[in-house]
């Protein structure tokens, strides 16, 4: 018996050395995951760095999903993994499989100057192209607090539109990368004008209701949705409720809020030609290191490590979001169909950190 038990223990020891050795360790179980990236969170609310919900699936299928801290702290709602939180600049993804949309249906050339759009744009902004703009390689300035004041009301798209008339460009067009959000924001405005609907009716006709998000939208100052988290911010250490954000300056670059289980459906409906051909989505899943910051059309796009010897490297397309009170982070790991989102209703915390401890789980246990 005793002699058994010795051959048994050396075959796994065999075994084990051959998937350590073969860079593949196998899988956990889905609960020993969920323990696993259930203490890592865990960690991070206690140590006051996290409020939101988490999601991890693999090929559709979800491993993980959570969520810690409060929706409100004063009257103690706690977050639900059904909860709704502003996504920033993760919008901008949006904003991008829009416009490929209307350049399916040949309504839009990507390489037209936008002034064959918005004949109003008569100086060097209306040269600029949609493929320029998404690339964020346009001269715009980063935030429209360095052309006008701010204030907490519904701009309307003809007033933002009459910014842009009279601005300059802080570049040559196409000559270097420059993170800005109003290129997604004239980009939106191009998307009205073509479309005659909203930006706001476009996403949910075109986008939301096909994918069937069905608690995910744009805001406006006047017209919120009112059962989302809160946003806080941290000031001195404590929790404050956060300033209201400028949410219609943010048109196309900002304004969008949804929950990790819509983020999920939207993910799969990238997967499937139901939103775009594949021709589509290899433009904005193209971002090169030496050109455009790697970034593509709305996504930034990095290489990630596999656990697999004949392609040991594959493509990450992700994008992040930050705004008053409120912080995201959505991965996507096409290689292996493997998807990330983090949400939160503080600012700031560690969201990066937070998803690359995941990624690093995820990858040493056989799921990347």
């Amino acid at each position: 018996m005793v002699k058994k038990f010795k051959v048994l223990l050396v075959e796994r020891t065999l075994i084990l050395l051959t998937f350590a050795f073969m860079g593949a360790i196998p899988a956990l179980n889905g609960q020993e995951m969920r323990l696993k990236l259930d203490s890592l969170l865990g960690r991070y609310h206690e140590n006051n760095e996290f409020s939101g919900s988490v999601l991890v699936a693999k090929k559709g299928k979800v491993i993980y999903q959570n969520a810690l801290g409060y929706a409100n702290v004063e009257t103690r709602e706690k977050n639900r993994v059904e909860t709704k939180f502003l996504i920033g600049s993760a919008t901008k993804s949006f904003t991008a499989i829009a416009i490929m949309i209307l350049h399916e249906k040949g309504l839009v050339d990507l390489h037209n100057p936008i002034r064959v759009y918005l004949p109003e744009l008569q100086n060097e902004v209306g040269d600029l192209t949609l493929h320029l703009l998404m690339k964020n390689s346009s001269g715009l300035p980063v935030h429209l607090n360095r052309i006008t004041k701010l204030e907490y009301r519904d701009i309307s798209s003809k007033e933002l539109l009459e910014l842009y008339q009279e601005m300059e460009l802080n570049f040559t067009p196409g000559s270097t990368y420059a993170y800005s959000n109003l290129n997604y924001q004239l980009a939106a405005l191009v998307l009205e004008r073509i479309s005659g609907q909203s930006y706001k009716d476009f996403l949910r006709n075109e986008i939301f209701e096909p994918a069937k998000m069905s608690s995910t939208g744009v805001e406006r100052t006047n017209d919120q949705v009112l059962d989302k988290a809160l946003g806080y911010d941290v000031v001195d250490g404590e929790l404050a409720i956060a300033r209201p954000n400028y949410i219609a300056y943010a048109k196309g670059g900002g304004d969008m809020y949804s929950t990790i289980g819509d983020l999920l459906k939207w993910d799969q409906a990238l997967y499937s030609s139901q939103l775009l051909t594949i021709e589509s989505k290899k433009l904005l899943f193209d971002g090169k290191e030496d050109e455009y910051g790697s970034y593509g059309y709305g996504f930034k796009v990095k290489k990630y490590q596999r656990n697999n010897a004949s392609k040991p490297s594959g493509k990450l397309v992700r994008h992040g979001g930050s705004m008053y009170g409120y912080s995201c982070n959505i991965h996507r790991y096409l290689d292996d169909e493997v998807l990330i989102v983090v949400l939160g209703n503080i600012r700031p915390y560690p969201v990066m950190d937070i998803t690359m401890k995941i990624e690093s789980q995820l990858f040493n246990h056989n799921y990347l």
